[in-house]
């Protein structure tokens, strides 16, 4: 659906929607039975095709509109939800997916109706397009409205036409800027499994609202009116003197406007769940007039009352365009809560701790490391090759260990097999220098050095030769680690293998 702006980024008044006063047929006395709510209006102030702007000033920090009247604040929101309602086509399944083009068309129609002024104290700045930050922040903020005001419309023509008890198409008599083509896409798509399953997912959600608000169209600012209203009306009479010059009263607070939002026509809570609140509201007043209770900054009587904190986008019970930081301001930081450098500070000071006590604990483990336990010897083999029997005198076995200091023999194959070092086996992890240990590696520290310019079996960036591996965690193969026991050192340098083969045959 094309959007209805001319060239000129204004609606013509042929496309607008309603009827003018002259148009409007007085209904009879049975017709006023029936309720009839209001439809989409026109706005001919604002549809006229002038050179005048309207005029519209806004606080700065919540780019809310504020004056100079209540009439132009409320055409302000009345035009953006009428361009909502009709510019963008409704088969768009959100309002991401509207097409930028028709945005922008969007927001150029309402900069060739209205003037913008932002507020700050008694200094009033226009809207600029060379100011673009402020700008963009500004258009972001009601373009959003504008979504929302669509999707809102799209909820109530499902809700209406398509489940509620209107018949006829809405195109009909309400909304005829839409069409049957389009009217009847909607519809199908609305009926749709996935649509339905959206529907009632939101229905689900909407349940867990326990307490809605029920407020006219001003919602709080309006809401606010009337309670200041109803405070003066009260002291003018409570007052005896007619002619006495009676003070402003205060605003009501947040608490008192989030209970009176919620209160139906006939003076009743409309929830239990709102009337529950309202009692610890009550409550809460008493303590702190006696005392016992203090607010302090978002930790208000509000607050603790409904026992949730708010969201930081959102501020309950004082209307749009409120966040946290707006509302309440700067919060001081509550006692018992430390700052950012405290708190990097402290992180730092805990890291250099935990790095110290694992030194130690390296330290301490490679002096009293965990050993290998003692393994019977194992025969001489008769292959007539004198290593077999080095090779076979006690391979180490880190499946077991003590916590004894006993030293390993290290060797190496280079390409035969040598003594290059002694050691100690530590069986600490199955991992080392980021890598996992194989069934055949085992992990140790070389104490004594007997041939240094060998490399080690598995070199690393610090340890290539055995004379830098003391004090260093290295990988060894298994096969070429051996432990040493006054029996073996006596086998190894005084015994033949036939006396030990004889040895054993005594014992």
């Amino acid at each position: 659906m094309e959007c209805g702006i001319g060239d000129d980024g204004l609606l013509p008044p042929s496309d607008l929607p309603g009827t003018s006063a002259q148009q409007v047929d007085i209904p009879s006395a049975q017709q006023t039975r029936t309720r009839v709510g209001r439809k989409l209006t026109r706005m001919a102030k604002l549809t006229l095709r002038n050179s005048d702007k309207v005029k519209v000033l806004f606080d700065s920090r919540r780019c809310m509109p504020i004056g100079p009247n209540k009439a132009i604040t409320d055409n302000w929101s009345s035009y953006l939800g009428f361009l909502g309602r009709k510019e963008p086509n409704i088969l768009i399944c959100s309002w991401k997916k509207v097409p930028a083009t028709t945005k922008e068309l969007i927001w150029q129609g309402i900069l060739e109706q209205f003037t913008v002024f932002l507020c700050e104290g008694d200094k009033e700045v226009e809207l600029s397009e060379n100011d673009v930050k402020l700008q963009s922040r500004f258009k972001k903020k009601w373009m959003a409205y504008v979504g929302s005001r669509w999707t809102v419309f799209k909820t109530n023509l499902t809700t209406d036409y398509i489940y509620g008890p209107k018949k006829d198409p809405p195109y009909v008599s309400d909304y005829k800027f839409l069409d049957k083509v389009t009217w009847d896409a909607f519809v199908a798509l609305r009926l749709t499994p996935e649509e339905k399953a959206k529907r009632k997912k939101a229905q689900e959600v909407q349940s867990h609202n326990k307490c809605p608000q029920r407020t006219s169209r001003g919602v709080y600012e309006l809401l606010e009116k009337k309670m200041m209203e109803e405070k003066i009306k009260e002291r003018q009479e409570a007052s005896q003197d007619p002619s006495e010059l009676i003070p402003p009263p205060s605003p009501p607070t947040r608490h008192e406007r989030w209970k009176r939002a919620r209160i139906s026509s006939s003076g009743q809570y409309i929830t239990p769940e709102v009337g529950l609140i309202a009692e610890r509201i009550d409550s809460l007043e008493e303590q702190q007039s006696s005392g016992s209770f203090k607010s302090s900054g978002t930790n208000d009587l509000l607050t603790v009352a409904i026992g949730k904190p708010d969201h930081p986008n959102r501020v309950r019970g004082v209307g749009r365009g409120y966040t946290v930081s707006t509302y309440f301001g700067k919060q001081r930081q509550p006692s018992g809560m430390v700052s950012r450098e405290e708190f990097n500070s402290t992180r730092e000071e805990f890291n250099n701790t935990v790095a110290e006590m694992e030194r130690k604990l390296q330290l301490l483990l490679s002096s009293q490391a965990f050993s290998c336990s003692d393994q019977p010897i194992s025969p001489a083999v008769e292959s007539g090759k004198g290593s077999n029997l080095s090779a076979a005198l006690n391979p180490v076995d880190c499946d077991k260990h003590d916590e004894s200091s006993d030293e390993y023999e290290l060797y190496v194959e280079d390409p035969h097999r040598r003594l290059v070092a002694y050691g100690l086996v530590h069986d600490l992890a199955s991992t080392i220098h980021h890598m996992k240990l194989k069934h055949d590696e085992v992990r140790v520290t070389v104490v004594r050095v007997v041939v240094g310019d060998v490399e080690v079996p598995f070199p690393i960036e610090e340890v290539t030769k055995v004379v830098e591996a003391p004090k260093n965690f290295i990988v060894w193969p298994r096969k070429l680690v051996e432990k040493v026991s006054r029996k073996v050192w006596k086998l190894k340098h005084e015994l033949s293998p036939w006396e030990h083969k004889n040895e054993e045959t005594i014992a």
